[in-house]
């Protein structure tokens, strides 16, 4: 099925490379609202076209999971443009400070780690889990923007990652893809992200302000 994939949607495959490094500089440099947008219709248009040309067109051909999976990935790319179209989208940025790195890890992950790993299983290309243009690559990739986001990480943009971290045991059991191992940890890494930011905002002390209103 990923060898059916990749011949489908050549050349995207390196095409994918160019709006991902627009979205690093705007990450580095930091984002405004209107290149919020652009990074949330980017996490929005993978998760569609996975949901789409992957699940629906060739996975649910042959078992009936991609009819579920399929459905699952175009609600989730609906889920990302409706936070694209907000009027204040979170804004995301690398900075020096640990959530940054937390990023940048799960980026590299992603990016280096799942090809990697099926290269050392001695997988060849087209029968590889290519970046950006795979499930567990887009959704590590998410994590990584939702892990950047200020001024904390967003748990609700985790949300669609997490529930297909959730469900890796079971393609680790129906397709033997042994690169999902590494969801569940990441997984778990984005959610301690943002749980010691919420402690960290319970623990800090409050102050009494007064607000004027013009």
């Amino acid at each position: 099925m990923a060898a059916r994939y990749n011949a489908l949607i050549e050349p995207l495959q390196v095409l994918i490379y160019i709006p991902t490094l627009i979205v690093f500089g705007l990450l580095r440099r930091g984002t405004r609202q209107d290149t919020s947008r652009l990074v949330l219709l980017l996490l929005a248009a993978e998760w569609a076209l996975l949901g789409v040309v992957f699940f629906l067109n060739i996975v649910a051909r042959e078992h009936w999971s991609g009819l579920v999976l399929g459905a699952v990935f175009v609600l989730s790319g609906l889920f990302y443009a409706v936070a694209a179209a907000r009027s204040f989208p979170p804004h995301f940025h690398w900075r020096q400070d640990t959530p940054s790195y937390l990023s940048l890890l799960l980026t590299a992950v992603g990016a280096l780690a799942y090809p990697g790993v099926g290269w050392l299983l001695g997988r060849e290309y087209p029968n590889v889990l290519t970046y950006g243009m795979m499930p567990g690559p887009v959704a590590l990739f998410t994590l990584a923007i939702a892990v950047s986001a200020r001024p904390a990480p967003r748990l609700q943009l985790m949300l669609p990652p997490l529930l297909l971290a959730l469900a890796s045991p079971y393609s680790l059991w129906a397709w033997h893809t042994w690169e999902d191992l590494m969801l569940l940890p990441a997984a778990v890494t984005a959610v301690g992200c943002w749980l010691a930011w919420r402690r960290k905002m319970v623990e800090a002390p409050t102050k009494d302000t007064i607000r004027f209103d013009f």
